[in-house]
């Protein structure tokens, strides 16, 4: 197994890895703490918000406390005499006219005596039952309980009230109520955004007297707070001197919504981050892929030009010898004759020495035709075409490879066309190229299991512009996914071939102006067949 050298990029994966949780532990670090900001940024905001309410109603309601003590003051003759003459309508007018003009946001008014008698007991029906109770209240605790908000026909409004005559010695109570507008209006101004100010009722948990759109009846909801609301309540402050509580109520999944923001948009950018990082890792990947193909191919070319080197040696080699043996051979057919001709002169000649030696001749004539065609293949030069006759190349190959098919037990047989035409071509290109397609078929053949007997056929076939001829095997076939390639340059299907044989094949029929390719046998084995123009141009 080869191992990754430590600076190929195969190994940065354990550092890639560690970036990435360095990264994601960054991101998710940022967050925690940009939630956790957030939250205490609105945590702040409500303590401000509801201490800044606080203390503004706080001052609203003395400020309005100390201006009725300032009327009644100011009014003490009036209602000195509201007292003895309460049925005296006129001093109820003059009563009225002044609030109005002093107390512009006025609901009611109403003036008692020290043991809480409504002077005037139906004021438009504005002080009822309940501001009664108030009031009963306010001087039983020496006056000092106040009210609180009440609803009412009319509308809802709140109490305020404030003893009238001697400091000492009071002579009952001064008494207004007011709209709770004024009181929505400051909460309005000091309430956050995301936030809600509600002022609720101290002495009863959650019921709501007065939001920035007003009292009770202008809200379109319940009276109470839900216990999900009151769950959510981040900060609450009594008002001094009333019976209300400001709370601060954040809107509805504040610091989750935040939270799922500040992690939705960490993932995001470490989802980008990822993605990067493997679109670049993809293409360090890719290009060490290329690398070492190519580190690859340079190898295996290299042995190629390699084995082609040893093969221009060899048909060297092989040059030489047959030019060697050339001379003994021709020595040996020359004895046997001279053998033939002295036994012509002797009356009694043995038959079977004579058959010995005409046949002992024969084979050497043919050895060196053979060593002949075999000196001329291996030989080097520049292609020269000449009018042959195919069916002849055909011969002379299936000649020099019988030998081969006889110790394999495969069957040659030649379908040759009579009459073909000569055409213009190089004979030893061609016959190179009829045994490159012998020789594969043979391969092809031997990598097959023996069931029957095998057979090779070379057919040649005439039309009106070309000459066709067929290499057909019974061998294993073309494997379907070798077709595109099978006539490209260093591919093989075989476990040591260089991938040069068809290539060349092509180019040298190609060059003759025909064409080569492949076909699959329907009952197995392939067939081999090219074309050649009958007038050798291309």
């Amino acid at each position: 197994m080869r191992s990754t050298p430590p600076n190929q990029p195969g190994s940065y994966h354990i550092y890639v890895l560690i970036i990435l949780l360095m990264v994601g532990l960054l991101l998710a670090w940022q967050a925690w703490s940009r939630t956790s900001h957030f939250y205490r940024f609105h945590q702040q905001l409500a303590v401000t918000s509801v201490k800044g309410a606080a203390d503004e109603i706080e001052i609203l309601l003395n400020e309005l406390r100390r201006s009725m003590r300032l009327f009644a003051v100011d009014r003490r003759a009036l209602l000195d005499l509201i007292l003895t003459e309460p049925d005296d309508d006129t001093h109820w007018n003059e009563l009225e006219a002044a609030v109005q003009e002093h107390f512009p946001e006025v609901f009611g008014l109403t003036v008692t005596d020290t043991q809480g008698n409504v002077l005037r007991p139906d004021f438009e029906n504005r002080v009822a039952d309940i501001c009664q109770e108030d009031i009963l209240a306010f001087i039983a605790r020496g006056y000092q309980e106040q009210g609180h908000i009440h609803p009412n026909p009319l509308g809802y409004h709140f109490d305020v009230m404030v003893p009238w005559g001697d400091a000492n010695a009071p002579r009952g109570v001064f008494f207004l109520s007011f709209q709770p507008a004024m009181l929505a209006r400051v909460l309005q101004r000091l309430q956050s955004p995301k936030h809600e100010l509600i002022l609720v009722d101290r002495n009863r948990p959650g019921l709501i007297e007065v939001t920035a759109q007003g009292a009770r009846d202008t809200l379109q909801r319940e009276f109470f707070l839900a216990a999900e609301e009151r769950g959510r309540v981040t900060e609450a402050l009594p008002i001094a001197g009333s019976r209300w509580d400001v709370i601060d109520l954040p809107a509805t999944n504040l610091l989750r919504r935040e939270a799922v923001r500040n992690w939705a948009y960490a993932a995001t950018v470490f989802g980008v981050f990822i993605s990067v990082t493997l679109l670049m890792l993809y293409q360090l990947r890719r290009k060490e892929r290329f690398r070492m193909l190519a580190e690859e191919q340079a190898i295996r070319h290299q042995n190629e030009l390699a084995h082609v080197d040893r093969l221009n040696t060899l048909g060297e080699m092989a040059s030489g010898i047959a030019h060697e043996l050339n001379q003994p051979l021709t020595a040996i057919s020359t004895y046997c004759q001279s053998g033939l001709r002295i036994l012509e002169n002797i009356e009694d000649k043995p038959d079977k020495l004579v058959h010995i030696l005409e046949a002992s001749s024969q084979q050497a004539k043919r050895a060196g035709e053979i060593i002949h065609r075999m000196r001329q293949f291996a030989a080097k030069g520049k292609a020269q075409r000449t009018r042959i006759n195919v069916n002849r190349v055909i011969g002379e190959a299936a000649e020099f490879i019988r030998p081969r098919l006889d110790r394999q037990g495969i069957a040659l047989q030649l379908d040759l066309a009579h009459g073909l035409p000569d055409v213009m071509a190089d004979s030893i290109q061609l016959e190179q190229v009829i045994l490159n397609l012998l020789h594969n078929a043979i391969e092809s053949i031997g990598a097959t299991p023996a069931h029957g007997a095998h057979r090779l056929v070379i057919s040649t076939l005439a039309s009106t512009d070309q000459i066709e001829v067929g290499v057909s095997d019974t061998g294993q076939g073309i494997p379907p996914d070798s077709f595109d390639r099978l006539f490209d340059t260093f591919y093989s299907t075989k476990t040591e071939g260089m991938g040069l044989g068809l290539a060349i094949s092509r180019s040298i029929i190609e060059a003759h102006g025909g064409q080569l390719w492949a076909e699959t046998r329907p009952s197995g084995g392939a067939v081999f067949r090219f074309t050649l123009p009958r007038n050798g141009l291309s």
